[in-house]
């Protein structure tokens, strides 16, 4: 269970302590993982650029982030490839949240990113 697990990296953190997760990237990915993380027990927002990404999150009782200083841990779900080609890196996106992060994030908050994307038809 993520309530259990512990990592070290530099040192060595509990899951157990985290309260605020913000999951960035509220499509195919994002959502299903802020569902999980909310039925874990944390305290689960969302944030993407598509209005209605952030409908169908609000309908799993997901909240809208308004910024960045209130959270523990971000998880960041963004393609970083060009939308009609998925061999072509476009990581614009990614970058311009990490700047958003490192200014206005906490000092002991987290990130992870997450970046997954197979098309069928290359299969």
């Amino acid at each position: 269970m993520i309530y259990d697990y512990k990592i070290n990296v530099k040192g060595s953190f509990n899951l157990k302590q985290f309260d605020k997760v913000l999951i960035i990237g509220l499509g195919k990915l994002g959502l299903p993982i802020a569902r999980y993380v909310k039925e874990k027990g944390f305290d689960t927002y969302g944030l993407d650029s598509n209005p209605k990404a952030v409908e169908m999150a609000r309908n799993a009782a997901i909240e809208k982030a308004v910024n960045f200083s209130q959270f523990d841990v971000f998880i960041i779900c963004v393609s970083t490839h060009k939308p009609d080609d998925m061999f072509s890196p476009q990581i614009d996106g990614l970058l311009s949240i990490v700047e958003k992060i490192s200014k206005e994030a906490k000092g002991q908050a987290y990130g992870i990113e997450i970046e997954s994307e197979i098309l069928l038809h290359y299969l």
